[in-house]
């Protein structure tokens, strides 16, 4: 508690932490759903899995080495912003249910996320006193498991009552906070 109302900079990295997080499993079950819903194949949600981890495995090295040579938090806000717009593009596959959509805006999405992802641990020093960084790195990895319990009840029950346009919507809200809040 202390750490969020001391430390301003790691308060609003960590608050935009919390509802990209939460954001993100609004699109894991809305995709998943809609793929399921569109297709009944466990075939094409399998298809969805390799195309969300392919990408992320092979941009990690290219988002680490641009993060130790440019300024961090441009690169940060820069995936946030492309990650709101493919999140919204999500939109277009509720209307034209196609696999291959599902499949390329998924694999654009993870491409992204690293470069925001490996950021956010890369500044925990620079944010965070030498004090401070054993709890906010604990912090941080505690409230990526909760944003998973939270985010998936919330997102399941979000997509149930009011659909998949609304959940890509909602993510791709979580991403543009996530932005301000760096």
């Amino acid at each position: 508690v202390r750490l969020l109302r001391d430390n301003k900079n790691y308060r609003y990295t960590w608050t935009g932490q919390v509802v990209s997080e939460i954001g993100d499993h609004f699109n894991n079950i809305a995709v998943f759903s809609l793929a399921l819903a569109a297709t009944r194949s466990g075939l094409v949600v399998s298809g969805i899995m390799l195309a969300r981890a392919v990408p992320a495995v092979m941009a990690g090295p290219l988002a680490g080495v641009l993060l130790d040579r440019m300024d961090r938090k441009r690169i940060m806000i820069a995936s946030d912003l492309v990650r709101a717009v493919l999140a919204a593009g999500f939109i277009i596959a509720v209307r034209y249910p196609a696999p291959w959509l599902l499949y390329l805006f998924s694999g654009l999405l993870m491409f992204a996320s690293p470069f925001f992802t490996s950021g956010r641990a890369s500044i925990l020093p620079t944010i965070a006193s030498k004090e401070e960084l054993h709890t906010a790195n604990s912090l941080t990895q505690t409230t990526q498991w909760t944003t998973l319990t939270l985010g998936t009840l919330l997102a399941g029950a979000s997509v149930m009552q009011f659909g998949y346009n609304w959940a890509f919507f909602l993510n791709a809200l979580s991403f543009l906070f996530s932005a301000w809040s760096i």
